[in-house]
């Protein structure tokens, strides 16, 4: 007699039901979900709402566009959060993510010169685009990524992650076609990276303070909304603007919703923390305007 053992999944297995075989990968599934949000959201955000949509879709897939759909929802409906500028919310939420790795810039390439049918031709330009190796490494998945970058620390080397890759996006080759056209494919691995991690904590911790102002300092709200616009592209601007980003938040925005800093315009000093010495291109600016605020601040 024969016993059979139930043999787990493979990840391939895995991997293959999820993109190929789970409902919530079909389209139709997330326009319905737009549909029945769209009924209790405000007029003028649905055009933005539904663009996000139908473009997050071609991003990722249309589970990507329904996690967007929940973040939105928090603040729709009567058990929802009234935002006071819930259309910029929605922009920038969606600007955020579609954040600004090799894959969009080839997925952006592609679409530039024509879609996936296009052929090669000589008049098509290239385009020349900057990485830091700690943007390129995070590609790979959190088990592979996290090693590889505590290897660079421990051998002291971690400057070396901050340096620059010039990655050329072409489609003037067949060749080079092809190889666009395999980066631009490769969105199917991003769920599995470590960029798309902590790409979504981000977002969550964004949110989240959002909604901890609404209740704390609700004079606040919009500013902390902004303040996702700090964030933008990829390279050195993109890590500048994310360690501003954390400096506004930890050493403003949370210790005043958590008591522990006595900043009643909350709002205002994050304005003059983000225009601090605007004209000066120095990426510490607001990491220095931050900390005289809250040294202002706790004087008094």
């Amino acid at each position: 007699m024969k016993i059979r053992v139930k043999v787990p999944p493979s990840p391939y297995r895995l991997l293959k039901e999820r993109y190929f075989g789970e409902e919530t990968r079909n389209p139709r599934v997330a326009r319905a979900a737009l549909a029945r949000i769209s009924a209790r959201l405000p007029a003028e955000v649905v055009p933005i709402v539904s663009e996000a949509v139908h473009s997050l879709i071609d991003y990722q897939d249309p589970d990507y566009a329904l996690a967007y759909l929940d973040r939105i929802e928090r603040y729709v409906g009567p058990v929802g959060i009234t935002v006071p500028n819930l259309p910029e919310l929605a922009q920038l939420l969606s600007d955020r993510m579609h954040f600004e790795d090799p894959i969009r810039v080839a997925q952006l390439k592609l679409l530039d010169v024509g879609g996936p049918d296009v052929e090669p031709h000589e008049r098509f330009t290239d385009r020349l685009e900057r990485f830091r190796w700690d943007e390129v490494i995070p590609m790979l998945p959190t088990k592979a990524a996290a090693p590889a970058l505590d290897i660079f620390r421990r051998l002291r080397l971690a400057r070396l992650t901050r340096r620059s890759v010039t990655l050329r996006f072409s489609a003037k080759s067949r060749f080079a076609l092809r190889k666009l056209k395999w980066l631009a494919a490769l969105r199917i691995t991003r769920p599995f990276s470590d960029r798309f991690k902590k790409e979504r904590v981000w977002v969550e911790r964004w949110l989240h303070m959002v909604d901890r102002s609404l209740i704390k300092q609700p004079e606040a709200t919009v500013a902390i909304i902004r303040t996702a616009t700090l964030i933008k592209g990829h390279g050195d601007a993109y890590q500048n603007g994310l360690a501003e980003w954390n400096a506004i938040i930890d050493r403003l925005v949370k210790p005043t919703c958590d008591g522990d800093l006595p900043l009643r315009t909350l709002g205002d000093a994050i304005a003059i923390a983000r225009d601090a010495d605007a004209a000066v291109q120095d990426p510490s600016r607001v990491l220095i305007a931050v900390e005289q605020l809250r040294t202002q601040a706790l004087a008094h």
